[in-house]
């Protein structure tokens, strides 16, 4: 049986398949599934040529496979393949009429959910005639949705099936184009029925379609011009719209009742149940149309609106000028004085801006809004509670690994390594049994196609220690064998393409990334020698405290570890220690030095924790040296380091600033507004005594894995900045998720670290102020808000990267004005400050009006009167020349008379 079946593929006998397959039982079809799977498999490996690829097997050989998994598996084994067997509709019907399997028909109604599929509704139809599919209404409006023709073939299609279409649409797909102009002629030919598919229409904005096809069902109401009658007849359906998560459902709504509020049968006590949450919304569009419904009902006088005037109040949840004044003045025109009205007000008090708060000071208290003042914490990197717990025995180590394996890159990543040379010999008969879990998640993690730098030397690690446990417990770990045979096997699938590098091995021989990633190689094959040689002297850069420090006294006992063993560190591994050694206590540090450290690791480390000293000693390790002086001091030029031969390294890459400016393209260029900024080519010297940053600032590619590298560098950002800001931001409108993610990964790794920014700092988070992504400006408005309040932001620089940005218009002034209203206004008093310091230093960058400047204005006005400050007399004489421009008369007068 198993040989004729091998017999019609090799020979490609597509013919013979459907009559060998109708002469078996049952049983002999389900025992011939592990062959169809393996010859599936061996059919579908990839063949590479020179300039493309195909698969092994033929197309008939893919169509006998095809057949053959169709007639003998189940549903569960034969998955969700919607397309391959049935592009061929004569030999489905064929197969079908002597086999149609008992689980067709859930096959078929489950389709709703593919991406794509080669039947269409005619053939459902067909189907459902012969008895093989009963459908459910999801599979028929779902099919029928995409094909908008062919609808006279059958009278259930309009009688039933269109109204499944209604409320089962395309998931995937929004819907065709031709759809409209047949809906509106069919129903101009009365066949389909015009009351019920306006309401069908309306019920489409809480149903939880997706944003296209909500809009085509609001569209297609708009199109057919309800009159004032019907949308009467529909108020219900209407109102029960206002709900509804789509905002151009709610605007639709919105429009259609304003032209029907003049009608006695208007419910106005419904329509105020709904006021409190559209007014709420983001949406100014559906804030600004709820006011005006809600001025209309006012209009009519003579009706109970008391609920309606409560609900007003909640429009001064937005902090939106045009908004508030407009609500402001129906209150004023339309609702009397009232404790009521005050108490609704009062619990808005705080949101109602200065420019509006005159106009209702009959309704609410005069009094000033009181902010607490923020006691400011001292920012300290070195706390006992962002210390880092360790692994304390084999058994904590099995439970940690898969953790650092979920969390590549972090301290976790480090924390495993230190763990490894800690308790790699601890194992014992009963506790290695712990091991085969963590092995089995290496292997899987390491067999994927894409694998993170920090997850490949990891899984690497753990793998090849995991063969040297397997010789010492044969027998309480007999599965690794065969769980790293198959990773084998995965992994040799792979070799054939010429982009694949080879991650299983000896960790020495295997590649990971490019230039930047070869110092971790270099300590995970230090680890690894240690392991294997039993060596527990521990590694100098292990991080101590989150997120990525190592405290100075962990650094000095350290040290003292190698000093008293007799035996040189890694040279790398020191340069990261030093490189993320915490500088804000190092004084304290200093007297362990002395009592504790001799020779050159005393004379380094005296030099590294006092910013006074200068260096002084044998300088055995170059290197060392000029990396503490790079983290301590950078930009300082020592003269006892110029004989060290690394004048052959940019300037920039040594300091970590770097030139940059925001240029106009001139309009002709895909890019109208671009930030440049210049970052040297540098092509890695090999030298005796290398620097750790050197394989970093040598990349020249760019890669996922950079804001990890934030963790190695974190007293001198400016390189990581550089890389990001140029591959990234370099403009405003890019929207691919890759940059997106790794600017978002940088934004986040900042806001962990809480330190004080340098000049690259202030660059990056003005720049993503404004970027394009609300999570990137919110996490920008976290540090932001966080480095305020402990006193160590420098809003004059960051004024000044917003407005050189925002000068020739990088980004749309919208994107930082939303996030000041939402986000950063009204916090504290010290807040309020620094927002009148930040805005100030943007305007002073500011020269002609830039597109909604009136709006960077109006919350420069708002911080001042909040302040109860005069605008800097440094803007005066621009707010002169601005108030020539009708739309900032006003604004500009206002801030003149301040």
């Amino acid at each position: 049986m198993k040989e004729r079946l091998y017999e019609i593929l090799n020979e490609e006998k597509a013919h013979e398949i459907i009559p060998f397959l109708k002469q078996l039982t049952a049983e002999e079809r389900k025992s011939l599934v592990p062959t169809i799977k393996k010859l599936d498999r061996e059919i579908s490996k990839i063949i590479m040529t020179k300039n493309s690829y195909h698969t092994s097997g033929s197309a008939d050989q893919h169509s006998i496979i095809d057949i053959a998994s169709f007639v003998c598996m189940d549903q569960k084994h034969y998955g969700k393949n919607y397309w391959s067997l049935f592009r061929n509709k004569e030999q489905t019907s064929t197969i079908l009429e002597w086999g149609c399997p008992h689980w067709f028909s859930d096959f078929i109604n489950d389709s709703i959910d593919a991406e794509f599929t080669a039947f269409d509704y005619q053939d459902i139809l067909g189907w459902t005639e012969k008895g093989y599919v009963q459908p459910r209404p999801e599979l028929l409006g779902y099919h029928l949705s995409l094909q908008p023709y062919d609808l006279d073939k059958s009278p259930e299609t309009l009688e039933t099936h269109f109204w499944y279409l209604c409320e089962f649409p395309s998931k995937s797909l929004p819907f065709k184009r031709e759809w409209l102009p047949l809906v509106q002629k069919l129903i101009a030919e009365n066949k389909i029925d015009r009351k019920r598919f306006l309401k069908e229409c309306l019920l489409a904005a809480n149903r939880n379609f997706n944003k296209n096809v909500t809009g085509w069902f609001m569209e297609a109401f708009n199109a057919l011009k309800p009159s004032d009658e019907e949308l009467v007849l529909l108020q219900d359906e209407l109102m029960a719209g206002l709900a509804s998560v789509q905002s151009k459902a709610v605007n639709t709504m919105l429009t259609h009742l304003k032209k029907i509020v003049p009608t006695v049968e208007f419910k106005t006590s419904e329509f105020s149940h709904f006021l409190p949450n559209l007014l709420s919304s983001e949406v100014k569009t559906v804030v600004a149309a709820s006011l005006t419904v809600s001025e209309k009902i006012f209009q009519k006088k003579k009706l109970d609106t008391e609920n309606l005037e409560m609900a007003l109040s909640a429009a001064f949840v937005s902090k939106d000028e045009s908004i508030q004044s407009k609500a402001a003045k129906i209150i004023q025109r339309y609702i009397p004085v009232s404790d009521n009205m005050k108490e609704a007000l009062s619990h808005y008090a705080d949101n109602i801006l200065a420019n509006v708060r005159p106009g209702l000071v009959q309704y609410i208290e005069k009094t000033q809004l009181e902010l607490d003042i923020v006691n400011p914490e001292k920012l300290e990197l070195i706390r006992e509670d962002s210390k880092i717990q360790e692994p304390e025995s084999f058994e904590d180590l099995m439970f940690f690994l898969p953790q650092a394996i979920e969390n590549p890159g972090t301290f976790y990543y480090d924390l495993a390594l230190a763990g490894l040379v800690r308790f790699a010999d601890e194992a014992d008969a009963e506790s290695v049994k712990l091991f085969e879990p963590v092995f089995q998640k290496a292997c899987k993690t390491i067999a994927k196609w894409e694998v993170h730098h920090f997850n490949v030397l990891l899984c690497n690690l753990i793998i090849n220690y995991g063969l040297s446990l397997l010789e010492k417990f044969p027998v309480q770990l007999n599965n690794l064998d065969k769980i790293y045979k198959r990773t084998c096997e995965d992994e040799a699938t792979r070799e054939a393409y010429s982009s694949y590098h080879k991650k299983l091995g000896p960790i020495k021989d295997i590649k990971v990334g490019g230039l930047a990633m070869k110092p971790f190689k270099n300590i995970a094959v230090q680890v690894f020698n240690k392991i294997t040689s039993g060596d527990k002297i521990p590694l100098l850069s292990t991080v101590t405290h989150e997120p990525c420090w190592v405290s100075p006294e962990a650094l000095v006992e350290r040290l003292e570890i190698y000093q008293n063993e007799n035996t040189a560190p890694d040279d790398l591994d020191l340069q990261l220690a030093l490189q993320r050694c915490s500088m804000e206590k190092t004084s304290e540090s200093i007297k362990i030095v002395e009592q504790k450290l001799k020779g050159e690791y005393k004379e380094l480390l005296l030099f590294f924790f006092n910013k006074k000293a200068t260096p002084k000693g044998e300088f055995e390790h170059p290197s060392w040296w000029m990396t503490a002086g790079i983290t301590r001091s950078p930009g300082k030029i020592f003269k006892e380091f110029q004989e060290f031969g690394y004048d052959d390294i940019p300037e920039e890459f040594l300091t970590g600033s770097y030139i940059w400016k925001t240029i106009d393209s001139k309009k002709n260029s895909y890019y109208p507004v671009e930030l440049n900024i210049s970052v040297p080519k540098y092509h890695l010297k090999k030298r005796e005594h290398q620097l750790f940053s050197e394989y970093f600032v040598a990349e020249q590619k760019h890669f996922s894995e950079t804001p990890a590298f934030m963790w190695s560098f974190p007293n001198t950002l400016g390189n990581v900045f550089a890389k990001i800001i140029k591959d990234c931001l370099f403009y405003s409108g890019i929207a691919e998720v890759y940059e997106r993610g790794l600017v978002l990964n940088t934004a986040q790794a900042l806001h962990q670290m809480k330190k004080p920014l340098d000049d690259m700092g202030y660059l990056f988070l003005g720049t993503i102020f404004l970027d394009g992504d609300k999570v990137i400006r919110g996490t920008a408005a976290e540090i932001w808000l966080e480095h305020v309040s402990h006193k160590v932001m420098d809003n004059v620089e960051l004024g000044r990267v917003i407005g050189l940005h925002e000068k020739l218009e990088w980004a749309p002034v919208k994107r930082f004005t939303d996030l000041v209203q939402h986000q950063m206004l009204n916090v504290s008093k010290d807040h309020n400050l620094a927002l009148e310091e930040l805005f100030t230093h943007i305007l002073l960058q500011m020269e002609t009006p830039v597109t909604n400047l009136k709006k960077i204005l109006d919350i420069y006005h708002e911080v001042l009167a909040l302040n109860q400050s005069e605008a800097d007399k440094n803007l005066k004489e621009k707010l002169n020349s601005w108030k020539d421009n009708s739309s900032l008369k006003k604004i500009c007068n206002l801030l003149l008379k301040k």
